[in-house]
């Protein structure tokens, strides 16, 4: 609780300097004063205007943030990672701040976090833990219903965070559940057992003849259309004005954007939504998240290409 004040105190004194334009954060034209600082418990990023006085400024405020608190900021454990910058004035930002020189694919709370589609060695991790946690396990001693309890509470959860916030790549998903179907069923190294039953089996709910196991690509599908609820529900968010601004488009809201389109995090998100689109139910309101034209309202095909000479005179 006193460090989440005194990290407060650090936030408002970042909000202050910006305002008195000592420092200057990036996007201002999209987020009031731009964005400048992302905290959660003790991890911060710090987002800066490379511009050399706003590089010293924001030295200064650390060295008074420092001061006044009573903490010390590790400098080894920092970084810079600088983005579109050439390699002499990134190795200078860093001296001046006396830390490392990052790159990315930098990991941030746990996430690999890239401008690029994140590479497959950037996503082996979440495989390796999985092969290194069911190595630690002695399959041949545990029961069916043991090692189905592992499968639930130990080896399906450790993807899920990841999953939340990127398309988790096929061949991943492939691997994570080839590893849980070999050590379900018995599989040692090179010696092979016989699956008695589909894994596509073993994944449906109990209801359906299942044994519960959580399907990889559902859940991917599901985590991902959360943030398509979470757009539509918190419209007044930085990260739902970033988005909106960046892909925005004739079409009045942005999830209708055309697929492949955008980052690797939002290519996830608009596929999820397409995914549990039909399942949706819309209440018109004050119709500025509803499209007459491209929403689909009787039938399976939106009015626009049913009505095309319609459209085009209302578009004069």
């Amino acid at each position: 609780m006193l460090f989440n004040l005194v990290a407060d105190v650090f936030s408002r004194m970042l909000a202050k300097a910006v305002n008195s334009n000592i420092i200057s954060g990036i996007v201002p034209h999209i987020i009031p004063q731009g964005l400048i600082c992302l905290q959660y418990a003790d991890d911060t990023i710090l987002f800066l205007n490379p511009k050399p006085e706003y590089v010293k400024n924001l030295k200064w405020l650390l060295a008074c943030f420092e001061n006044l608190s009573g903490l010390k900021i590790n400098y080894d454990k920092c970084e810079v990672v600088p983005i579109n910058m050439n390699e002499d004035d990134a190795k200078l930002l860093s001296q001046i701040f006396c830390c490392k020189l990052g790159d990315f694919p930098l990991k941030y709370l746990g996430v690999p976090l890239h401008y690029l589609k994140l590479r497959r060695e950037d996503i082996q991790y979440i495989i390796d833990k999985i092969i290194k946690r069911i190595c630690g396990w002695k399959g041949r001693l545990l029961s069916y219903e043991a090692k189905l309890v592992l499968l639930k509470a130990c080896i399906a959860s450790v993807p899920m965070y990841l999953m939340s916030v990127i398309k988790f790549p096929k061949w991943a998903i492939k691997a994570i559940t080839s590893q849980m179907a070999h050590f379900f069923w018995g599989n040692l190294g090179d010696e092979h057992k016989y699956h008695l039953a589909s894994w596509g089996l073993i994944s449906q709910k109990k209801d359906f003849g299942g044994l519960g196991v959580p399907n990889l690509r559902e859940f991917k599908m599901a985590l991902l259309a959360s943030w398509a609820k979470r757009y539509f529900m918190d419209s007044d968010k930085n990260w739902v004005r970033l988005v909106g601004h960046k892909y925005r488009t004739d079409k009045p809201n942005v999830l209708w954007a055309k697929q492949g389109v955008g980052s690797p995090f939002w290519r996830g998100v608009t596929w999820a939504f397409e995914g549990i689109r039909p399942f949706y139910k819309w209440k018109l309101g004050n119709g500025d998240k509803i499209s007459f034209w491209n929403d689909v309202w009787v039938g399976d095909s939106s009015l626009k290409p049913q009505f095309w000479d319609v459209y085009e005179i209302c578009q004069q």
